[in-house]
């Protein structure tokens, strides 16, 4: 009896393989996985362990490995078929046998695979025969060793050599087509001529390290294309696939530093210099599929990709997949290369210790993206500045999971107070003997921050009553609720409850929003906050687009002198320069205006 794979999946996802583990052994939670006696061996030292999200157990001691299924067979005595179906009744999941036409399909699979191994063992053959094709390898710094590792292979300058050599082995014009290694002529009927030609080949294998297809690359550097991969089969699905991935892949081995290159060029020459924790798409934007393989071997891998405009875009573009599926220990960093170089061409140029250590130093995602953002932006104005602002809510709102949006945030906005006002980045220290002495300790003493007045704390409750009590005001100014700076920490928390209570809800219903508003916080509203409610009273008879304005306006007016505080702040106490002196001054005056204006605007 016979299974489909996409059936044993769906039944591995429904069942924690500690679940079926733990009936048959006593396990201990240890960091991510699960530790215990080996149930194939008496042991008085714990060697066996469980892994719930790779989905296996492994045993040290016999170096037993497999999944609910082979556990069940070999530590319950049953045959495949009997666990499969206790498992599928345990996950609630139909069997479904494989039909014939599934049958043939997956055999002909097997039939492709076949055909893919002994083509590369021609090529392979052809490369430990071809003075021209080692030379080139060895002038790239790949040895013996790591052609015979890695399986490299050349294709040679003929018409039809693999076709001829497989076709002597009793294998058809029609399956070698199917697995992409011959073109049909267009010119000659039932003319058939080899894909790769004059080629360094590289075999490429999916994730249970079976040759699915192949990448090509040119020796002389006229002929194009450059790289030429396989076509999409039966078997080999470029956008599922990562180059080097089967052979790092290691259920007990822990993976430390994974980087990520543009292509397979580039991962062999890491790997010929001793990096080999390192995968590659194949020539290709990186896909979900790919992405999501990656996270399974490390949960923060490393992007390196060419340091020329084109590599630079290619990184850009995981960004922007990477976005979207972020959670929580899920990240990605990143290796910024200058000069055009490729990750070889530095590794060449600088030495492995230099890449290992560009590695440990590599940027993390939110770094990255602030960093791009801010290098394209032009913060010499307020309108620069905004669009900046602009542009990371734009990312923000991408993020799917609400605490990574949170922190996401939190940092942009730190990382924006820091640029916009302390721009010089240099630090000003007071020196008692400083000569200038024109800083007036009269005028800061007299200003309302100078004598430690804050910030209108009725600002913030008018935004939270406002949104309490005029609930439809946030569908409009969702993101301004959400990014804004409140200090007081009841606000603080019901403003972020009600941002987790939209984040669980489907879609804006303001209903719903009342009810949860009114269940939540009505008595706060009664006696917290009744002095701000009586505020808004006023606007009872307005429209609520009027009262929507009135709270962009409190909302523009609370966060502007809240962003003249963080510039104070950035000022050490003790200033140093004549400059920076009055610059201070300027501002604490200008807080003072502001504040007066506020007091005139919403009364004490």
């Amino acid at each position: 009896m016979k299974f489909s794979k996409s059936l044993l999946d769906e039944i591995k996802s429904k069942i924690e393989i500690s679940d079926i583990v733990g009936k048959r052994v006593i396990l201990q939670k240890r960091g991510k996985e699960f530790i215990g006696l080996s149930p194939f061996q008496n042991e008085k030292t714990p060697s066996f362990t469980v892994n719930n999200e790779k989905q296996f157990y492994h045993c040290f001691s016999s170096n037993k490995h497999g999944d609910i299924f082979t556990f069940l067979v070999e530590v319950e005595g049953l045959s495949f078929p009997q666990a499969v179906e206790q498992l599928a009744e345990q996950a609630g999941v139909e069997i479904r046998t494989l039909t014939k036409d599934e049958e043939k399909k997956i055999d002909g699979r097997k039939k492709l695979n076949s055909i893919m191994e002994i083509a590369n063992d021609f090529f392979m053959n052809n490369l430990l025969r071809d003075n021209r094709a080692l030379n080139y390898l060895n002038n790239r710094g790949i040895n013996k060793d790591i052609i015979l590792e890695y399986k490299i292979g050349y294709a040679k300058d003929s018409f039809s050599s693999l076709n001829d050599y497989l076709k002597a082995k009793g294998i058809s014009n029609e399956n070698i087509l199917l697995a992409g290694l011959i073109i049909k002529s267009e010119k000659k009927k039932d003319s058939f001529y080899d894909r790769y030609r004059d080629r360094i080949i590289f075999p490429i294998t999916n994730i249970y390290g079976k040759i699915v297809g192949f990448g090509g690359r040119v020796i002389n550097e006229d002929n194009k294309p450059k790289y030429m991969n396989s076509p999409e089969t039966e078997i080999f699905h470029k956008g599922s696939l990562l180059y080097n991935y089967s052979n790092i892949k290691s259920p007990i081995k822990k993976i430390e530093n994974l980087v990520v290159v543009e292509g397979y060029m580039d991962a062999i020459s890491l790997c010929s210099k001793g990096f080999k924790n390192v995968v590659a798409p194949l020539g290709t934007a990186m896909t979900e599929k790919q992405l999501n393989l990656i996270w399974g071997l490390v949960d923060s891998p490393i992007i390196c990709f060419d340091g020329d405009k084109a590599g630079k875009n290619a990184a850009a573009r995981v960004i922007e997949l990477a976005i979207p599926h972020l959670k929580p220990g899920k990240n990605i960093r990143f290796i910024n290369l200058n000069d055009d170089l490729d990750p070889d061409d530095y590794v060449s140029k600088n030495g492995i210790k230099s890449f290992f250590s560009l590695t440990k130093n590599s940027t993390p995602l939110n770094q990255q993206i602030w960093k791009n953002f801010l290098n394209s932006a032009d913060i010499s104005t307020p309108e620069g500045k905004a669009n900046l602002e602009k542009e990371l809510r734009s990312i923000l709102r991408q993020i799917s999971d609400k605490d990574i949006r949170k922190h996401y945030g939190l940092y942009f906005k730190e990382s924006m107070d820091k640029v916009f006002y302390n721009f010089e980045k240099q630090p000003i220290y007071y020196d008692k003997k400083n000569k200038f002495n024109s800083f007036d300790k009269f005028k800061i003493k007299d200003s309302k921050v100078g004598s430690g007045e804050k910030i209108p704390s009725g600002l913030e409750t008018l935004l939270i009553s406002g949104i309490l009590i005029y609930p439809e005001i946030i569908e409009d100014n969702i993101e301004n609720f959400e990014s804004c700076l409140i200090n007081h920490k009841l606000l603080n928390q019901i403003r972020d409850e009600i941002i987790n209570f939209l984040s669980r809800v489907n879609s804006y219903d303001l209903e719903e929003i009342k009810n949860f508003i009114s269940r939540e916080y009505g008595e706060t509203l009664k006696k917290e906050l009744k002095f701000s409610k009586k505020y808004w009273s006023n606007y009872k008879n307005s429209t609520i687009e009027t009262i929507s304005s009135i709270w962009v306006e409190i909302f523009k007016d609370d966060q502007h002198i809240k962003s003249l505080d963080i510039e104070i702040n950035n000022f050490d106490k003790n200033v140093k320069s004549d400059t920076n002196e009055k610059r201070l001054i300027n501002i604490l005056e200008k807080k003072d205006i502001e504040l007066k204006k506020i007091t005139e605007k919403y009364g004490q």
